[in-house]
């Protein structure tokens, strides 16, 4: 939700926004011309929790997830 306040605030005021925390794919200067991210995504993280699941021979996992625009990275 800040991260979207952020974006419609630099949008109105022609101001770069740049983030070092908003790691949602969704959340990317396609949006808005003055919003960058520097964060990498959430979709990198799938592959480490994909290596954990293979490591340890996990044959069923359940992901939990935010179901909105945040989510949308790890599931899309």
């Amino acid at each position: 939700m800040d991260a979207n306040f952020l974006i419609n605030l630099g949008d109105k005021a022609h101001v770069p926004i740049i983030s070092f925390s908003a790691t949602s794919p969704s959340l990317t200067s396609i949006r808005s011309p003055y919003f960058f991210r520097a964060a990498q995504n959430d979709s990198l993280q799938v592959k480490a929790t994909s290596d954990i699941i293979q490591t340890f021979g996990w044959r069923k996992v359940v992901p939990i997830y935010v179901d909105n625009e945040f989510g949308e990275g790890v599931i899309p």
